[in-house]
């Protein structure tokens, strides 16, 4: 092969990379046809098996790498607030987040392809989660145990982790409804900001509510022995 030969294989195969993430984002997997790739593409029908054995195996590569954008942004967010306190590790973890869900930078394909995972799955949604959303769920379960003072195992953990991360999740998925509701909002950066402060505070009051009743149990219950 020729590095001329090289290069353009590269080129064809990252243009039906990037255009299939757009199709199957907006149809879904099962309504987008190789031949719809190929020709919005302008390549060969032959080059998607070539470079990924089939539809499958070129869905799978999207998937992987909306994964790993996913990944990325996630984990960024949790570094910006290293070596700070839970509480403000936390605070760190929501205002960066927020800010990147908020950018109208922001690949709309990949909510989209996501959503259409979560209502119609495919085999491969197993790799979003594994790779997209677990590491995350994982290291903000940590911190959320560390600010309980509560084992990982502790359903309250999960619960309180989950919650934090839909408030934030809220402010992208339904944008468009509360844009329409409050059209004198604007998304500033400080608006952004005071949000991210709004979220962070109400979770950490609730974190220190659910901390005191743990308290409470504990002492009843050797009251109790």
């Amino acid at each position: 092969m020729t590095i001329r030969s090289s290069v353009r294989d590269r080129a064809t195969r990252q243009r039906l990379l990037e255009t299939a993430a757009h199709l199957f984002a907006e149809r879904g997997f099962s309504k987008v046809t190789v031949r719809d790739i190929s020709r919005e593409a302008a390549a060969n029908v032959a080059a998607i098996n070539y470079h990924f054995g089939d539809k499958l195996g070129l869905y799978e590569e999207v998937v992987k790498f909306a994964s790993a954008r996913m990944e990325t942004t996630k984990r960024n967010a949790f570094e910006s607030g290293k070596a700070r306190p839970p509480q403000e590790q936390l605070r760190a973890y929501i205002r960066l987040f927020l800010h990147h869900l908020m950018s109208e930078e922001e690949d709309s394909w990949m909510d989209k392809l996501i959503g259409r995972e979560m209502a119609d799955p495919t085999p491969r949604l197993d790799l979003i989660i594994e790779h997209g959303i677990k590491p995350n769920s994982d290291r903000l379960a940590a911190l959320v145990s560390q600010i309980l003072s509560c084992p990982r195992s502790d359903e309250r953990v999960w619960q309180c982790a989950i919650s934090i991360q839909a408030q934030c999740l809220f402010y992208r998925s339904s944008k468009p409804v509360f844009m329409r509701m409050a059209p004198s909002l604007k998304l500033s950066p400080e608006m952004i900001d005071r949000i991210a402060k709004h979220i962070a505070d109400f979770s950490l009051a609730g974190l220190r509510s659910l901390g005191r009743e743990k308290k409470a149990t504990a002492k009843q219950a050797v009251v109790a022995s």
